[in-house]
Parts: structure tokens; sequence; C-alpha cells
């Protein structure tokens, strides 16, 4: 599959006539402010057929961004269509429904920051050292021309800030803060998107930040730091699956921690697994052999495997890395 610059990119866009964007399943920031910011571009470039179905529903905290409403999680919703746009995810096996609803015959675009190599659609446009998917929408509103509406920058604008953790992670380069620095020219309102996304609170999120500070586990030296959260302890606290978001950073924070993982109980045979570390580990590099991914500070999988398996597999792996660095 072809890997091609932004420009081939929006030739693509500006040539055809309908549109499926998408992303993959258990949507983030990026994955959600992106999806949203490329629909309003492609309105931008005067494309009135364009439909954004994704696998998996909005996560709350994201409910309020604009163009949401028009989202929708029926996968036979795409229909007939000339291209697909996915974004923040480069194998289509991580689309979930969607992919066996893309029509054959469809050019298939994708437009992805982590580093993958053999990306799955016609024309791939993948480069790690954007910060997030947000910051190359941006480039591509800019290449063609445009000024990003104030939807469309807000959208962007989500997409940058979460994955960039509020701009304190170490992706943060000087282009990701100019690029925001612009969508910020738009008149969006910082203050009131950062309370959104990073302050905002859901009750059964606090009960469940309690019960894990409770029982988090340091080991290694207090190096490493975990713990999980069983389907009874997301019971017990009334959490949903979204509430586990960003709650490992707080093992992470803790002064020595290098790497903090939280292990999240999906069903009785599947585990989500969140790892977040230093720059003196990758995490990426932690989780590619439970097919994970993601990025050398934050990643995560989807493994198929009982919580407990999951865990003592997982930190074996860990613990194995982190010490031969030493």
């Amino acid at each position: 599959m072809a890997l091609v610059d932004l420009d081939a990119i929006l030739a693509e866009l500006q040539a055809a006539n309908s549109f499926l964007v998408t992303t993959h399943v258990s949507p983030d920031g990026d994955a959600i402010g992106s999806a949203l910011a490329m629909c309003h571009l492609l309105r931008a470039l005067g494309r009135q057929n364009v439909s954004c179905v994704l696998a998996d529903p909005v996560p709350k905290m994201y409910d309020w961004l604009p163009g949401v409403e028009a989202i929708s999680n029926n996968a036979d919703a795409a229909q007939t269509i000339d291209s697909v746009v996915i974004v923040d995810v480069a194998k289509r096996d991580r689309l979930g429904a969607v992919d066996r609803a893309i029509p054959p015959g469809a050019t298939v675009v994708v437009i992805d920051h982590h580093l993958c190599q053999d990306p799955d659609g016609d024309l791939n446009f993948v480069d790690p050292t954007y910060a997030a998917v947000g910051e190359i929408i941006a480039n591509l509103f800019d290449r063609a021309g445009l000024v990003p509406s104030y939807e469309a920058a807000q959208c962007a604008y989500v997409a940058l800030a979460t994955d960039t953790g509020g701009f304190r992670f170490s992706n943060t380069t000087p282009r990701a803060l100019r690029v925001a620095a612009n969508l910020v020219e738009t008149g969006i309102d910082v203050a009131e998107i950062s309370a959104r996304i990073f302050d905002a609170m859901s009750p059964g999120k606090f009960r469940l930040l309690a019960h894990l500070l409770n029982n988090v586990q340091f080991t290694l030296g207090g190096r490493l730091a975990y713990a999980a959260a069983t389907q009874s302890d997301m019971d017990g606290a009334a959490a949903q699956s979204e509430d586990t978001d960003g709650l490992i950073n707080f093992a992470r924070n803790v002064e020595g921690v290098d790497v903090a993982i939280l292990f999240r109980e999906e069903d009785p045979h599947t585990t989500k697994v969140s790892l977040r570390s230093t720059h003196a580990f990758n995490a990426a590099k932690a989780l590619e052999a439970f097919g994970g991914g993601g990025h050398a500070s934050a990643a995560g999988a989807t493994v198929d495997m009982p919580l407990e398996t999951a865990r003592s597999r997982v930190l074996a792996r860990v613990r194995e890395l982190m010490e031969n660095d030493r």
C-alpha cells in the first residue's frame, strides 16, 4: 500500500464526492476530535455527502463537540461511498464492525501518527513526528488555503490537547504548539475545553479512582506501579468503561515511578491494558507482544485473556524489559 505525502491526501479529498470517516474502536480524544475535524474539512471543501460512522459510542466527555450528533454507530450507514478516511489508526482490524461495511472499490485513505510498517489504506499518510492526527488535519486546512471554522478548531484542538496530555507530554513539539496557537486564534475557549476534557469527573469515576488509589501495588523498588479494576469494582463504583480514562496517571505521577499499568476486566475472557511511562521506558514496545501499540510514553492493548492471566503475563514482560534496561 502506498505511503504518500499530504498533498496526495488532499488531492483525494478534493477529487472524491462521497465520504465515510471513521476511526478505531474505543475512541479517545484524538480519534473523536480528528474524525469530526475531518468531517468539517470535507464540508469546507464543498463535499456534502459525508458520513461519520464509528463502531463504539462517543465517550460522554466528548459528546459536546460540534458535529457529534451526526455520528452513527450503525455500520450499515456507510452505504455507497467513493472514499473512506480512517484517522488515528492504520490497521483496518481496529475499526470493528465498520471495516466489514466498507464497500469494495472504495478508496481507503489512512491518516495516522502511530508508527506502522504496513498500513492498510490505498493512500497512507503515517508520520509519528506529529503529536496527534488533529495536528495533521489542521495542516490539511492550511494546505487547502482554508482557515478552520470555530467548530473545526474545537475538534482539532481537543485531538491535539488530549494526545499531548494538555501539552505536557514529550510529544509536545514547537510545531504542535504553533498549530494549537493558530486554532486558539479562531476564538475557541481553551479554559472551557480544558475543564471539559481534563477536569470534569463523573461520580462513578471519582469512586473508582478512590478504590484504585487504595489498591495500587508498587514493585521493582517503586519503579513499577499497577492496579486492576474488575467488573465487580466497576459495578460497585457505578462506573462506565470510559471512566477509567486517565486514572493510571495518578500512579504514574508518584515520585520514583517509571511505569504504571491499569488492567481492566472487559469481560471474563478479555482484559484492557493501559500503560503509561517516563521517557526511560518504551510503553508501545512493551505491549507489542500482546497486540497493542501507541506511543513511547502511552500505550494500550486489548488482550484475549482473563484479568489474572493478562496481569501476570504483562507484568512479567514489563519487569523483564525494565530489568534489562537497568
